[in-house]
């Protein structure tokens, strides 16, 4: 099991049900019933009729599509014996499960306004509500996630354990946080920090996407902890090495300036990395061991302190996400089926294919 759903559990006391169902909040599924009904209203000139105990079947069969994986959906209620699924033929006929398919909506298509996320906003605002049910860590991570390979990114905010307290998709000036005056990464930190609700007290780790030394200044205000790594663009005035000479001193160099609350730390290893902080003003190493290729064996070097807790610290959002594939369903809303077409030469599902050639 997940050790984010573990920890739900054990924090909880609840079975994992339960944790659905508070982390997908009554709210939410409430006002996707009435979208969709009014959905099915306004398209189909008649009723979808979908009910709270449907809505929650047709979760169920999507949640198990995700380890009952099929090339199409229908196989899933077919009666040949290596594809079909008892579970969920018992639990709802096929036809019904594509009729909510078609109609699953979360919004009125009326009041479409310029926002990018118009279709999903409310899914985020109701999600990021309920994952304040659980006491905000001290240690937190910073990043980027990107569900798909290509088309949109999200910044995200999570505990070092993979769980995660709060998501904003990133949609230019539609992106629905507050502006500093101190660029696009430090605002991203600031901006999910604020939104929230995280404590004084609490240390933030991000990568060079976010990190500037005027985040580090503004976070020490705001009684934040703040460790990145550096892009050496923005390094100014700093007076390390120049990076070219740095990169040919051997594997393990390392120089440091301590500045009021700031910690500045440059480290060769495989490549040269550069980490700042307000965490730790005083610098301290600890020990590493690094594999030779030359010769063939392990190398015992000294790591600076800070880098160590960054690297132990920051992969929240990327466990986050590594749980998340597990759990992705495997149904779309056209199924998985394509066929190549001999005229323009372009693979569609089969439903796409018929629309685009007037089937």
């Amino acid at each position: 099991m997940f050790s984010v759903l573990g920890y739900l559990l054990n924090a909880t006391n609840a079975n994992p049900l339960d944790v659905f169902l508070a982390m997908y909040p009554p709210s939410l599924r409430e006002f996707t019933i009435e979208m969709s009904n009014l959905y099915s209203v306004q398209n189909k000139d008649k009723p979808l009729n979908l009910s709270m105990e449907e809505l929650l079947v047709f979760y169920g069969v999507l949640l198990t599509s995700g380890y009952c994986t099929v090339p199409r959906r229908h196989l899933l209620w077919s009666l040949d014996d290596d594809v079909h699924n008892n579970s969920i033929s018992n639990a709802m006929r096929r036809n019904r499960f594509d009729e909510i398919m078609a109609s699953i909506h979360v919004v009125d298509n009326t009041k479409c306004n310029d926002d990018p996320f118009f279709k999903v906003r409310p899914i985020f605002q109701e999600l990021n509500s309920s994952y304040k049910i659980l006491p905000i860590s001290k240690w937190l991570s910073v990043d980027e996630r990107k569900p798909i390979r290509y088309g949109y990114k999200v910044w995200s905010l999570a505990f070092s354990g993979g769980y995660l307290y709060h998501m904003e998709p990133y949609v230019g000036v539609h992106t629905l946080l507050p502006k500093t005056g101190l660029g696009q990464g430090p605002s991203i930190v600031l901006g999910l920090a604020e939104k929230a609700g995280v404590p004084g007290g609490c240390n933030f780790m991000h990568d060079n996407l976010f990190t500037t030394l005027s985040l580090i200044d503004e976070m020490t205000k705001r009684g934040y902890g703040c460790t990145g790594t550096l892009r050496q663009n923005q390094m100014f005035d700093v007076p390390f090495k120049p990076i070219k000479e740095f990169q040919k001193l051997p594997r393990g160099s390392t120089e440091f300036l301590s500045e009021g609350e700031k910690l500045l730390v440059r480290w060769r290893d495989n490549s040269v990395v550069t980490v700042a902080s307000n965490v730790e003003n005083v610098y301290s190493e600890a020990p590493v061991k690094r594999w030779n290729k030359e010769r063939k064996a392990y190398d015992y070097l000294q790591q600076p302190q800070i880098i160590r807790s960054y690297n132990q610290q920051m992969g929240g959002v990327d466990l986050h996400d590594l749980q998340v594939c597990f759990m992705n369903h495997n149904i779309c809303k056209y199924g998985r089926t394509s066929f190549g077409c001999e005229k323009c030469a372009r693979p569609m599902h089969i439903e796409c294919f018929k629309k685009f050639h007037n089937v």
